[in-house]
């Protein structure tokens, strides 16, 4: 007869499905009256960035746009020197990307 010690596992198992399960009915219980809760959050940040760029980006909570911003700009270009040096690793593993993608594309052919 094989040794049970597979049985631990499913138990430690289960108990991780009714903690989880517990959590989600705990996480409903406490927004389940506002349905539309994450759609909220999404228009205060919506109406956070309007006003950040009305007043071009000059107040302290605008720096995470302006980031994001730098990025995209640094992507865009594919520099990885000056004021990018920051983002280089993102823009790199873009470069990378794009050349697997394109490699793909020709065995494909």
């Amino acid at each position: 007869m094989k040794e049970p010690h597979h049985q631990r596992k499913v138990g430690i198992g289960m108990i991780m499905v009714a903690a989880s399960l517990g959590a989600i009915g705990i996480l409903q219980l406490a927004i389940g009256p506002d349905v539309l809760f994450a759609d909220n959050i999404q228009r205060e940040q919506v109406e956070l960035f309007e006003d950040c760029k009305t007043n071009d980006f000059q107040d302290p909570q605008c720096a995470k746009w302006l980031d994001e911003m730098k990025l995209q700009e640094c992507r865009e270009n594919k520099d990885t020197e000056g004021e990018c040096w920051k983002y280089r690793m993102w823009v790199i593993q873009d470069q990378e990307l794009e050349e697997i993608m394109k490699n793909a594309q020709n065995q494909d052919e």
